[in-house]
């Protein structure tokens, strides 16, 4: 070959390479080709209408699907609810979301800050007492002589 060029692994020869412009695959995936998480949402955002209690409700069917599965889970239907529950802590966690957070009244506030001060000085006292005899431990052990361990006790 002229120009130096190497045939090897990853490099064909120049005749059987693509021309510039053409694909690999001319006939590939056309235009506007839809997959398949296309065509699920599209049938999940489709309007539908269900009867609940005698009554048409319309909305979206990820909508009506959520709505019937939350109900049927309710009333008591076991397999609802394990499809439901799983779905629920995926889809917003473990957390308490709830903003009903009620407030201790002023009394209990002081009684609980009291409390934590209480506690606060005992286990100040119980570490610094912890640290003393640490501190006692190791001038112990700095005063006692070396010994070798020769299996006589």
């Amino acid at each position: 070959m002229t120009d130096d060029y190497d045939v090897g692994y990853r490099k064909p020869p120049k005749h059987a390479q693509f021309a510039p412009g053409r694909s690999g695959n001319p006939r590939g995936r056309p235009r506007g080709a839809r997959g398949l998480k296309t065509d699920l949402l599209a049938a999940l955002s489709a309007l539908h209408t269900i009867q609940v209690n005698g009554k048409p409700v319309r909305g979206n069917r990820q909508q009506l699907i959520m709505f019937t599965l939350a109900t049927r889970a309710a009333s008591g239907d076991l397999k609802a609810q394990a499809l439901l529950l799983p779905l629920i802590v995926q889809a917003l966690g473990l957390e308490d979301r709830s903003d009903t957070r009620e407030r201790l009244s002023k009394q209990d506030e002081t009684l609980l800050e009291e409390l934590l001060a209480t506690v606060n000085v005992a286990e100040a006292s119980v570490s610094s007492a912890d640290n003393a005899a640490g501190a006692d431990i190791a001038n112990v052990d700095a005063a006692a002589p070396d010994r070798t361990d020769d299996g006589h006790g």
